[in-house]
């Protein structure tokens, strides 16, 4: 390919001040067949003058519960993520394994799964800022992989799953809202202890991210988890009251889409109980 002259038009979002461009580097693409433009600039962060805290849980059919100090919650669906994972699979399945097609089809799943990853995280960063929130804590996933065995199915699954990605992403668009974002809370057992009576039970998570304990505890099983790992990192919770008694968190579901964050039609009931 013999390219001459390249011109670009750079284009940015309203609420973001560029200081200055950095960097920038043009190149051609093998796998996609397309010249690409790499830009690195230096922006302004957002005065933020909040003081609020959040707690997020990752998973794979919820993407991440995400819990704010005053107890509100917001699911966001990973299901649109796992159904584009399985159709390219799928697709992969029949042609040769790192082949010119193989490639462009791995680059073209990987692209529709980031622009995915920028809906949920941009919009959640926004939650944030409308929530008042200055800090933003998610249970540390390293060695995840590695130290526990689900089997060969589920292994594969998480060892392809973008958390490290996903990642990132809240740390590099939270420091443009002035939020911090950190990862180095403990998770271990989250999952399966409960909040309420902080009893540990692998049992307890039963069908369909159902939480159940016999304390009376029932959640969401990813709520639980969220509220656990925000407990954990700020010693407090943000659903107990002074008598130790769990509130009723107002849970909000949010579905994935091409062109945003959507709340479904029909919510989900997934209100934690009372204990």
């Amino acid at each position: 390919m013999n390219v001459k002259q390249v011109s670009f038009r750079i284009s940015h979002r309203p609420e973001i001040e560029y200081e200055r461009v950095r960097e920038l580097s043009i190149a051609y693409d093998k796998v996609s067949g397309r010249i690409e433009a790499r830009l690195v600039v230096e922006v302004k962060t957002r005065e933020n003058d909040g003081t609020g805290k959040a707690a997020v849980d990752l998973g794979e059919t919820v993407l991440m519960a995400c819990t704010f100090d005053d107890g509100n919650v917001i699911l966001y669906s990973g299901r649109l993520i796992k159904c584009i994972r399985r159709y390219w699979q799928k697709v992969r399945a029949n042609l040769k394994q790192n082949s010119r097609s193989w490639k462009q089809i791995a680059h073209r799943e990987k692209k529709q799964i980031e622009h995915l990853l920028h809906v949920a995280t941009s919009h959640f960063i926004e939650e944030c800022v409308r929530h008042g929130v200055k800090e933003i804590v998610i249970g540390n996933l390293n060695g995840i992989r590695e130290n526990i065995d689900y089997g060969e199915q589920l292994n594969q699954r998480l060892h392809v799953w973008p958390y490290r990605k996903l990642i990132n992403m809240l740390k590099y668009k939270g420091e443009l809202a002035g939020i911090l974002v950190r990862d180095n809370v403990d998770e271990g057992s989250t999952s399966i202890t409960c909040h309420a009576c902080g009893k540990i039970m692998a049992s307890n998570r039963r069908h369909r991210g159902l939480y159940v304990c016999s304390c009376g505890f029932k959640a969401q099983a990813d709520v639980n988890g969220a509220l656990n790992i925000y407990e954990r990192a700020y010693k407090v919770s943000p659903v107990k009251g002074s008598s130790g008694r769990v509130a009723r968190p107002a849970v909000v579901s949010y579905r994935l889409g091409w062109h945003g964050v959507a709340e479904p039609k029909h919510r989900d009931k997934t209100l934690c109980a009372s204990a």
